[in-house]
């Protein structure tokens, strides 16, 4: 596809204060089965190339940590910004490094990932003489699953001008951390902000709330 030029509608997100939570979540009231889960973390490079809205990597940043809470991310996930050229404004391909966790369940698949990443990790650290940052976290869980539906709406901390991020982020970042497309009506249209453009629903897996 060819790329528009920057002069295309600008829907521009600078610095403010962080977007109020949105997004609703469905089935909560179905009775659903408990499995056993761990944590596992990755790291996921996003870069963002727009054709109708730009943000500034500040803007792009605090949308990414958004959607991470959204998604119920372990609350140590970290998210920094790439490629940023401009002191303020928005940039033309802003980009996110992040590091973040979601429940699995716990599959032999699943914790033979866990187990040879720990292992490369202790290889690592042996030849190099560095002590590993922070013990791995392997522990098991009860866990549920969980239906989050992102919804684009006027004033939201989810917008219509958002469509081409969520389809960055539905590719780049919910799926490879785990999360299942339940329904997918991301509408994006070039140059144009349509209205209901974003209606995504995703289930993930939680920790069961310790009573």
């Amino acid at each position: 596809m060819r790329r528009m030029p920057v002069t295309a509608f600008i829907a521009m997100v600078v610095l403010g204060s962080p977007p109020v939570a949105l997004s609703q979540v469905a089935g909560t009231s179905e009775a659903r089965p408990i499995v056993e889960a761990v944590w596992v973390e990755r790291e996921i490079f996003v870069t963002y190339m727009a054709f109708t809205t730009y943000y500034s990597c500040d803007g792009l940043r605090d949308k990414v940590r958004w959607v991470l809470k959204e998604l119920g991310a372990r609350p140590d996930f970290k998210v920094t910004t790439r490629g940023c050229i401009r002191l303020s404004g928005p940039e033309v391909t802003p980009g996110v490094r992040i590091e973040a966790a979601l429940p699995l369940e716990a599959t032999p698949e699943v914790l033979a990932e866990l187990a040879s990443g720990a292992s490369k990790r202790e290889l690592a650290s042996r030849a190099t003489g560095k002590a590993l940052a922070e013990p791995e976290v392997t522990a098991r869980f009860p866990a549920m699953l969980r239906r989050i539906e992102f919804m684009s709406r006027m004033n939201g901390p989810l917008e219509d001008g958002d469509c081409e991020l969520i389809e960055h982020l539905r590719d780049q970042l919910m799926v490879p951390l785990g999360a299942r497309i339940i329904e997918d009506s991301v509408s994006c249209m070039p140059r144009q902000v349509a209205l209901g453009a974003v209606r995504l629903t995703v289930e993930v897996l939680q920790p069961v709330p310790v009573q």
